[in-house]
C-alpha cells in the first residue's frame, strides 16, 4: 500500500484509513517512529495492543499449566479505578 499525506504547520500527518485498519491503529494510540538514515526512510512501529499482548501471554502460559496466571488487564484497571476512587473520598 502506498499513500501520500501532507505535513501540517504543526508537524502532524494523517495516516490513511486502509493503513490504520491494516495495522489496527486506534485514536490516541502511541506509535514509535525511527529514522533509517541509510535509506532516508521513517519506520513506524505500532507495537502491540493490550488485547494482542494478553493473547500472546495466554498462549505462552498455556504451555505451563502448573504455573499460576497473572491478573488480566481488566482486573488491574478495575483495581486501580477502585483505589483511585477510595483515595478521593
Amino acid at each position: 500500500m502506498t499513500y501520500e499525506t501532507k505535513i501540517t504547520s504543526k508537524g502532524t500527518i494523517t495516516i490513511a484509513a486502509p493503513i490504520r485498519k491494516a495495522l489496527g491503529l486506534k485514536a490516541g494510540q502511541v506509535i514509535r517512529l525511527e529514522l533509517d538514515k541509510k535509506n532516508n526512510r521513517v519506520l513506524m512501529d505500532a507495537g502491540l495492543t493490550i488485547e494482542q499482548f494478553e493473547k500472546i501471554r495466554d498462549e505462552i502460559l498455556s504451555k505451563y499449566p502448573d504455573r499460576p496466571k497473572g491478573m488480566s488487564m481488566k482486573t488491574i484497571r478495575d483495581m486501580a479505578a477502585k483505589s483511585w476512587i477510595s483515595e478521593k473520598k
